[in-house]
């Protein structure tokens, strides 16, 4: 004989008809469709029962039902913790590795030596003044290093030039440096005296050069007295380099390039290469050719 229970607002007539609850209250008795799981039981003795232990709790789960707010936090629950997991070992927790080695560059043993040079003379002064902070605050302004700023912003070719210029300025005796190398607009703006307007100066000048990395000037000099000598070796034996001074008389440390700066620097720079490489010329032009 069927048992009718009215709970929940449903009426149903044996256990195997709660499809559509998720929890439910019966008579406990024997059934094909009873499925009880011990997890399930509640054992809370305060807790009143008309049925002497006979009561039992049994979830029927209804697939097609939409999902309650405890189904939804079971499972989320259940989901944090490998989540977090995945989290620290995918980000937080993940191994840290050593910096990549820095790829070797052509232009390595030029820029430490032009570095070299730029810091012989610590104290950056003309007739205008002392400006040494002109630079750190340009290269600041960038987010760079100061080298990677006055250094790394001329032109590769124009720099080759310089190094093999300075290295014969050295040879002579004259412990030449750079008043001032690269400068971007922002640098430009900063300088006083005689000078290019701002976007115009071949010393990095946006619109003369392009900016950063195409420089084609510097400011040079000497030991205090001397900077002379340095300015008269630059006349005598700067168009081998490729170099000048155009205005000697209203902005003598000025140098730039000069004629076919291009291939007098690719010259410099195979010769440069066949030397580190014990005089091998095809070693030497593929490096020049890779570095175009």
């Amino acid at each position: 004989m069927p048992l009718w229970y009215a709970l929940g607002g449903y009426k149903v007539s044996t256990p195997c008809d709660l499809r559509k609850l998720s929890t439910v209250l019966f008579l406990h008795h024997k059934s094909q469709c009873e499925q009880v799981e011990a997890s399930d039981d509640l054992d809370d003795d305060s807790a009143p029962s008309i049925f002497s232990r006979a009561v039992k709790t049994v979830r029927f789960v209804n697939p097609d039902a939409p999902a309650s707010v405890g189904t939804v936090a079971t499972a989320a629950r259940g989901s944090i913790k490998p989540a977090m997991v995945k989290v620290e070992g995918l980000v937080s927790l993940a191994p840290k590795t050593a910096d990549a080695p820095r790829k070797q560059s052509i232009m390595d043993q030029v820029d430490g030596y032009l570095w070299e040079v730029y810091r012989r003379i610590p104290t950056k002064k003309d007739g205008t003044g002392d400006f040494t902070w002109k630079d750190p605050a340009a290269a600041k302004h960038m987010h760079l290093a100061l080298k990677d700023y006055v250094i790394g912003g001329m032109d590769p070719e124009f720099r080759e030039q310089l190094y093999h210029a300075g290295r014969a300025m050295d040879a002579a005796g004259l412990q030449w440096s750079m008043l001032s190398a690269f400068r971007d607009d922002y640098r430009q703006g900063l300088a006083s005296g005689f000078k290019a307007s701002v976007g115009n100066s071949l010393h990095g000048g946006s619109r003369r050069t392009g900016g950063y990395g195409h420089g084609r000037a510097i400011d040079i000099t000497g030991p205090e007295g001397k900077e002379s000598d340095v300015w008269h070796w630059i006349d005598a034996h700067g168009p081998k380099y490729g170099l000048h001074r155009p205005l000697p008389g209203a902005d003598p440390a000025h140098v730039q390039q000069r004629g076919d700066g291009h291939n007098i620097a690719l010259a410099l720079r195979e010769s440069r290469i066949r030397s580190a490489a014990g005089g091998k010329p095809k070693v030497a032009k593929a490096a020049v050719a890779a570095a175009r």
